[in-house]
Formats: C-alpha cells, sequence, structure tokens
C-alpha cells in the first residue's frame, strides 16, 4: 500500500515535499504557533462581534453611532451638513421619530405617503427649494412663507427639524403618484437642472 503522505524528499527550505506535479512542488509542514493563535483569537472575536452589535443589539452599530456623534455635535452649536442629514437616515430611532413627526404635523400638506397635497410631492426627483439635503432642511427650518410652508424650526426645535428631514430624505426617490412634479430636477451628482415639466 502507498502512503500519499510520505515525503517525496526532504528541502532545507520547506521541508518535507509531499506532492509534485508540473514542477510545482507542495510541503506538508505545520502553521507557525503564532499565526494559529492569531487566526483562532480573530475567529473568537469576529463570533463575539456578531453576537453582540447583531444577535443582541447590545451597541448600536457604525452608522447609527456616527449618527448620533454628529447629532450630538450639532446640538452644541455645530451647523448642519450633509453628512449629519444622511448619517441620520441611517439611524433607525431617527427615522422611527421623524416618520411620527411627519404624520403629525406635515401629511395636511403632503399627504401620508409624501405623495403631494396642497403641498409638493416629496417622492419624485423635482424640487422647488433645492433638493440637497441641507436645502430640505432649510426649508423645514426656517419655512417658506410666500409658499405657505411654516419654520419647524422654531416649532419643533433642532433635532426634530433633523428628524424629520432625514425621513423627508427617505421619501425622495420613491416616485409614489400623486401631485404633479414641481420646481427643477434634481439630482445628486449635478445639483439642480432647469426645466419645470
Amino acid at each position: 500500500m502507498t502512503d500519499h503522505n510520505a515525503p517525496l524528499r526532504k528541502d532545507e527550505i520547506q521541508g518535507d515535499v509531499i506532492h509534485e506535479y508540473d514542477g510545482i512542488e507542495e510541503a506538508d509542514n505545520d502553521l507557525p504557533q503564532w499565526w494559529l493563535g492569531l487566526f483562532y483569537a480573530c475567529t473568537l472575536f469576529a463570533v463575539g462581534y456578531w453576537f453582540y452589535y447583531h444577535v443582541y443589539n447590545v451597541g448600536p452599530l457604525t452608522m447609527e453611532a456616527y449618527a448620533k456623534e454628529l447629532a450630538d455635535s450639532v446640538g452644541e452649536g455645530g451647523e448642519v451638513s450633509e453628512e449629519l442629514l444622511l448619517a441620520l437616515m441611517e439611524d433607525p430611532d431617527a427615522i422611527a421619530e421623524g416618520s411620527a413627526l411627519f404624520v403629525a404635523n406635515c401629511v395636511v400638506c403632503h399627504n401620508a405617503k409624501g405623495e403631494g397635497n396642497i403641498g409638493p410631492n416629496l417622492t419624485d426627483p423635482y424640487w422647488i427649494h433645492g433638493g440637497s439635503p441641507v436645502d430640505i432642511h432649510r426649508v423645514i427650518d426656517q419655512g417658506v412663507l410666500s409658499a405657505g410652508m411654516p419654520a419647524w424650526g422654531s416649532l419643533l426645535g433642532p433635532e426634530k427639524a433633523r428628524q424629520v428631514t432625514a425621513y423627508a430624505l427617505t421619501l425622495r426617490g420613491t416616485n409614489i403618484p400623486g401631485k404633479q412634479p414641481q420646481g427643477e430636477l434634481w439630482s445628486p451628482d449635478n445639483g439642480a437642472e432647469p426645466g419645470t415639466p
């Protein structure tokens, strides 16, 4: 009986060479102990991480923690940025609060799904006062009195105005049939494009 793992020859660098095929030699050496220890430690860490963050939801995920950190920095007097508003879109708590605020305050003008009523359709790519996250926040926060849009920032406070903005951003691009498009076509790549339909 042939032992297929018997070494063909002993190489001083590779150790026991057990296979050779087309000039390619395969050695059968033990892995270094430091490498095995690191491998097992990383595997245990990955399993612990998965249970901590994804199974038991003990800690916040990266984007949730980042959104909270940005929101806290704005609460300390920082400026509202596109980065902050996009991060809030990834925070389920902020979106849930923004949705509740939208239902309580905005459905009269924008309908339940944002498809527009008295106010414009928030689900299409057309925006009257700019479609960037900062533009949308500015309209919610400061209002547009000439168009009948109240300044919600003074009524809701800064944090809730940001949450409503984050929720409104989740509506954008859902294209729910409703009120006809108003304003200018907006895309994140090139901002506003002229042309009201």
